[in-house]
């Protein structure tokens, strides 16, 4: 980890290109994000670093998968609490406390985390994380009071980018879009390859059964169950 970290400080002084009004502006929105309070600072391919701030305890509970140094900002001590993953449930783990002075390593691959204050200030407050994520991994979410798995998001941009792209060529029926199902069939997120396949079933059941050799052989639980679904209502 010590190497990602000083990978991140020697790009973060890179001299950056001059932009214009519009990509200035595509860069805040992409650094941006109202849903989590969060902005993010700098980002290379490795990594990054973004600032969150803390306000009312959220309904749900996010995973991160990678690792993250999580530290607090303005003197302000926060608490973390952490959860186990097992499975499609959490398991409270063990309360910490960080400030300026003490950070916390959080291993996202084994455990979830959440922020609350210490004391209750009206603004909220901001805590900084350097982030090394895993985009092979998805996003879980949990809901807060049964801690069981509801739902789950693509953490791989470029795979939430296949996904809306192949649900707009079918909601407007572009016959392109079996030429795009048949390519993306082949990509490593099990998310695209399978809604690929579902497109190709459904223009035509028949021929889409020559990829399910080609999903199998990927040995994913999930998606093994998906294609023992559509053989059980064939």
């Amino acid at each position: 980890m010590t190497a990602e970290i000083n990978q991140l400080i020697t790009e973060l002084h890179t001299p950056v290109q001059p932009a214009t009004k519009h990509t200035r502006n595509a860069a805040i929105l992409n650094m941006t994000n109202p849903h989590t309070a969060t902005i993010t600072l700098y980002r290379t391919n490795i990594g990054n670093i973004s600032i969150k701030k803390i306000q009312a305890m959220p309904s749900r509970l996010y995973s991160v998968p990678g690792k993250s140094i999580l530290f607090s900002l303005n003197r302000q001590p926060i608490k973390i609490h952490s959860y186990h993953l097992r499975n499609d449930k959490l398991e409270k783990g063990k309360t910490i406390i960080i400030d300026d002075q003490h950070p916390s390593i959080i291993d996202g691959h084994r455990a979830l985390f959440d922020y609350s204050l210490i004391n209750r200030e009206p603004c909220g407050a901001l805590v900084g994380s350097i982030n090394f994520p895993d985009r092979l991994l998805d996003i879980q979410v949990f809901d807060r009071t049964t801690l069981r798995k509801v739902a789950w998001l693509p953490h791989d941009e470029s795979a939430a980018r296949y996904l809306v792209s192949l649900e707009l060529l079918e909601t407007i029926h572009d016959p392109r879009g079996i030429k795009v199902a048949e390519e993306l069939i082949y990509h490593y997120h099990p998310a695209v390859a399978w809604k690929a396949f579902q497109m190709l079933y459904r223009a035509d059941p028949q021929k889409s059964r020559a990829y399910t050799p080609l999903l199998e052989k990927r040995q994913d639980p999930r998606l093994n169950n998906l294609l023992r679904s559509v053989e059980t209502v064939a």
